[in-house]
């Protein structure tokens, strides 16, 4: 049941950072791993991908699995306060934009990929077939 997971972080970029001496934050990406962190667990029968996706619309994430890889991408519209025009603000956290994960599942039986969006949490379930097609657009509960 191994299976090779793509790995969110770049190697390349991290000895690069290293080499130049630049510090590890230099990229800040903490809130974008924060928004998309997952657990995929795998059975004899499937897999259970669970997805971290708070902030956002159910009708703002799309599901695509084809040749053997799960796609993941989601949006968010920034959070902006306009009832006191006077307000300055002093720190501001919550942005917007587009970000995406991508899972390498093979031989899925695409047409019963089951997915789930409750509480922030996207939960998809892939089960595993022996042979066929494996290009479907998934609709998400």
């Amino acid at each position: 049941m191994a299976n090779d997971m793509m790995n969110r972080r770049n190697d390349m970029m991290d000895a690069m950072n290293d080499w130049f001496g630049f510090p590890r934050n230099f990229f800040d990406d903490t809130e974008i791993e924060n928004i998309m962190q997952s657990d995929v667990a795998e059975t004899d029968k499937d897999y259970t991908v669970k997805i971290d996706m708070p902030g956002m619309n159910k009708e703002d994430i799309n599901v695509n699995y084809k040749d053997g890889l799960l796609t993941v991408a989601g949006s968010r519209k920034s959070f902006k306060d306009t009832s006191d025009k006077d307000k300055n603000i002093i720190h501001k956290e919550r942005s917007e934009g587009r970000i995406s994960r991508s899972y390498r599942l093979p031989n899925i039986v695409a047409s019963e990929i089951h997915a789930k969006y409750d509480n922030g949490v996207l939960t998809i379930i892939l089960p595993k077939q022996n042979a066929g097609d494996d290009s479907n657009s998934i609709h998400i509960d």
